[in-house]
């Protein structure tokens, strides 16, 4: 079993598109293949299913993709850490952000907090926001950025640290393209793209409920674990979506998004740490994360 096999799953995992993969990591879709049936010859299982509409998960996938996401992670800082001591550095903070949040929240609190400490050295990682919660559970991620709500988690101190509106995205073609605030209904019965409920189940169901309360009950043509991907999804006519205003702020497809009129949730990113046993650097770096 080699690394870059690992990686790759990962990879996909998270995209649930073989071409999309292949193009960000830099490898052609044959090749990307090839890996994936190497390891899945090597573990004996299949880990995907796919066909010429969808990739997903199979139940073997998801149970290898959570312990492989935190071995992977676990090998990366034990390289990290083994430069640092080369360095003579020995602090070291490991923080895990989700797709939401590492645009701009993380990076911009990262390089203020590095201004006024320039001996610490970083761990970044783009994790899902339930594997996020169960690494930072077992003491193997010091600072988590996840998408609120996640539910009651007595181990951790989680608080909010950006709040913005949810809007409807559509492809630039859409009749309520040209609409600057839109109502929920006026999308019923038409295709949607989700954010797939396995990587955060409260967030997914968030939307739902927000669907639930226009009276719509959506029909689900696509789902994924990439903000970009679900943004494809809508500029490639696959359906539209309900995601955060600035996801589509930073975005150059040919997409629009529609303020919503419904009385609807805002969409909050948190701060997530372990109770007690806290590193004072740890305890800085969530001071100046909240003080943004």
């Amino acid at each position: 079993m080699e690394l870059r096999q690992i990686r790759s799953f990962l990879s996909i995992a998270e995209t649930l598109h073989f071409g999309r993969t292949a193009g960000m990591i830099h490898l052609s879709q044959p090749a990307l293949s090839l890996q994936i049936r190497a390891l899945e010859d090597e573990i004996g299982v299949r880990l995907f299913e796919r066909n010429r509409h969808k990739t997903a998960l199979t139940a073997a996938g998801v149970a290898f993709r959570e312990d492989a996401t935190e071995a992977l992670l676990r090998l990366d800082q034990a390289v990290h850490k083994a430069k640092l001591a080369a360095k003579g550095k020995q602090e070291i903070l490991r923080i895990g952000f989700n797709c939401f949040a590492g645009d701009e929240i993380v990076p911009t609190i990262v390089r203020q907090f590095r201004e006024q400490n320039a001996e610490v050295e970083f761990s970044l990682r783009n994790i899902l926001t339930r594997d996020q919660i169960q690494m930072l559970e077992t003491g193997s991620l010091d600072i988590g950025f996840l998408s609120l709500p996640i539910g009651a988690h007595s181990t951790l101190e989680v608080v909010t640290v950006h709040r913005e509106p949810f809007v409807l995205v559509v492809p630039s073609s859409h009749k309520l393209a040209k609409r600057k605030r839109v109502r929920l209904r006026e999308v019923s019965g038409q295709d949607f793209v989700l954010y797939e409920r396995a990587y955060a189940p409260r967030f997914h169901d968030l939307i739902f409920g927000m669907l639930r309360d226009a009276g719509i009950i959506p029909n689900v043509r696509q789902t994924a674990g990439d903000v970009h991907t679900l943004i494809s999804l809508v500029d490639s006519g696959t359906g539209v979506a309900i995601l955060p205003a600035s996801t589509v702020k930073r975005s150059v497809a040919s997409v629009v998004a529609c303020e919503i009129a419904d009385k609807i949730p805002m969409f909050e990113i948190a701060i997530a740490v372990r109770k007690g046993n806290r590193a004072p650097m740890v305890d800085n770096f969530r001071s100046l994360a909240l003080e943004k």
